[in-house]
């Protein structure tokens, strides 16, 4: 009796993981903001990589000490990682994953820089699923502290966008809110006297086209 509840707990666990139909290839973007060094996921409009996923990630201090300079420069910068479930990374199941970090795309003739890297996750600041049927324009404004913000575009109906980007702003450290930029595209600055001197760190259109 107890063999075969242990063989109905294994079919059963086994059926789990076949249903986490999150696992994939993940990529990610690197940027730096005051020293500190986040990823994004790469985003798709639809299906597993719709989520917009972005998270304070800790790197052995040889390789952070090499990559500050390209990211500082803005260079595009993307990690491929190891195979995994983005459902328990969002869940913060996940505490860590290795990759190869390219410069350029890793998907797009980006060179590698460095193999087999492990990637600590630290202080998740976006969780969200993509909603393809809103407008666009719409941006996440994140505080990180230090007079700075995180500002993502809301990813939604296609011709879309994946704009990232910095700015000035005296929202708290942990402070989320919306901002509304009127325009579908891309946006260069904000029309808003408490967010100045924006900054774009990231932007992909050809995927949501």
């Amino acid at each position: 009796m107890k063999n075969t509840f242990i063989f109905l707990l294994l079919i059963c666990c086994g059926s789990i993981r076949a249903h986490d139909h999150s696992i994939g290839l993940h990529g990610m973007v690197l940027f730096a903001i005051n020293d500190r060094i986040y990823a994004s996921h790469l985003p798709m409009p639809q299906g597993k990589h719709a989520v917009q996923f972005i998270f304070e990630t800790q790197l052995p201090s040889q390789y952070k000490a090499q990559l500050i300079p390209f990211l500082k420069a803005h260079e595009l910068i993307t990690v491929r990682p190891e195979t995994f479930s983005l459902n328990k990374l969002r869940a913060g199941q996940l505490t860590k994953f290795s990759g190869d970090i390219f410069i350029g795309h890793f998907e797009r003739s980006g060179k590698i820089k460095h193999t087999d890297i492990t990637f600590k996750v630290q202080n998740t600041i976006l969780n969200k699923d993509i909603n393809s049927s809103q407008r666009n324009g719409q941006f996440y404004t994140l505080g990180l502290g230090n007079n700075t913000c995180l500002l993502v575009h809301k990813i939604g109906r296609s011709p879309s966008f994946d704009q990232i980007a910095t700015a000035n702003c005296d929202y708290r450290a942990g402070k989320i809110a919306e901002l509304n930029s009127s325009m579908n595209g891309p946006v260069k600055r904000f029309e808003l006297t408490d967010i100045k001197n924006t900054n774009t760190l990231y932007l992909e259109t050809n995927d949501f086209k």
